[in-house]
């Protein structure tokens, strides 16, 4: 349901109100899980554009949180369903399932918004770029941020996975597995995404890779929010069935939820809500 109610043309710019129509009902659904939405608004080019965000307070205090984040607008010209239409369909899930629980770290739950590339600048990430240099400048300590980036696409047929000629890791040539992206200072929770996923989640194949020198060798890598906060110094994670590596629909009018595993989508969300359970309670 979450995935439809995404997908559709929603370019920050090209598709303006629709694109708040998608903000709208991202607001008043994590207002129906009974959280305190916050709104961080801003303005691009005369336009007013919003982060979406939903906490769960822990017992912890605000000393140590744990976000969880995935952006809502869509490439020019494309439906989105996979991009990222799945990762807000995860997010929502999410949320909802951790609604009222108790647990001991601060989640946040944060729905991005201008993370695809507008006409007016070579700038893209621009919502999370914003968000992670503010938290930086408050003091706000992110313990794990998880940037859920193209999550419902799987492909079967050897071969269907293309490998980045400079990644040197053990990459299977089936496109059904789960990608985990992390810089030096997120591997440790690297190491424990991919752990726990597979001890609760056994049925959902992850793979693991650390990228040398932040990314920077392989820009693709670089190309969701985490990277905003890979330059804000956070240990964050991009989880992503690996989008234009895989997926032939990526930034096309091809992109529709028609195309994605849903099975896969499922699995995807229990792992991240396996790990926000343990990390979240785990001291």
């Amino acid at each position: 349901m979450y995935v439809q109610k995404i997908e559709g043309l929603r370019h920050g710019w090209e598709n303006y109100e629709e694109l708040q129509k998608r903000a709208h009902f991202i607001e008043s659904t994590l207002q129906s899980f009974r959280y305190d939405v916050a709104i961080q608004e801003f303005t691009f080019h005369d336009k007013t554009f919003r982060n979406i965000i939903a906490r769960n307070e822990g017992t912890h205090g605000k000393r140590e949180r744990i976000l969880l984040g995935a952006h809502y607008d869509a490439a020019w010209g494309s439906p989105g369903a996979d991009d990222n239409a799945s990762g807000v369909a995860v997010l929502l899930e999410a949320a909802h399932v951790l609604c009222g629980q108790s647990l001991g770290k601060t989640v946040e739950f944060v729905a991005f918004t201008l993370e695809e590339p507008q006409p007016q600048t070579i700038r893209f990430l621009i919502g999370s770029d914003l968000f992670a240099r503010k938290a930086r400048k408050a003091g706000i300590d992110y313990h794990a941020v998880f940037i859920l980036e193209s999550v419902g696409y799987t492909d079967d047929g050897e071969g269907s996975q293309i490998i980045p000629l400079l990644v040197k890791a053990a990459v299977p040539k089936r496109g059904t597995f789960l990608g985990i992206i992390a810089n030096s200072r997120s591997k440790g929770i690297m190491n424990a995404f991919h752990l726990i996923s597979r001890q609760y989640v056994p049925e959902l194949l992850t793979i693991p890779y650390k990228v040398p020198l932040n990314g920077r060798l392989i820009p693709e890598t670089r190309f969701s929010d985490h990277a905003s906060f890979w330059n804000a110094g956070y240990p964050a994670l991009m989880l992503t069935d690996t989008a234009m590596f895989r997926n032939p629909h990526y930034h096309t009018h091809h992109d529709r939820s028609d195309t994605l595993d849903f099975a896969f989508l499922t699995q995807v969300t229990k792992a991240v809500l396996s790990v926000l359970l343990k990390l979240a309670h785990d001291d």
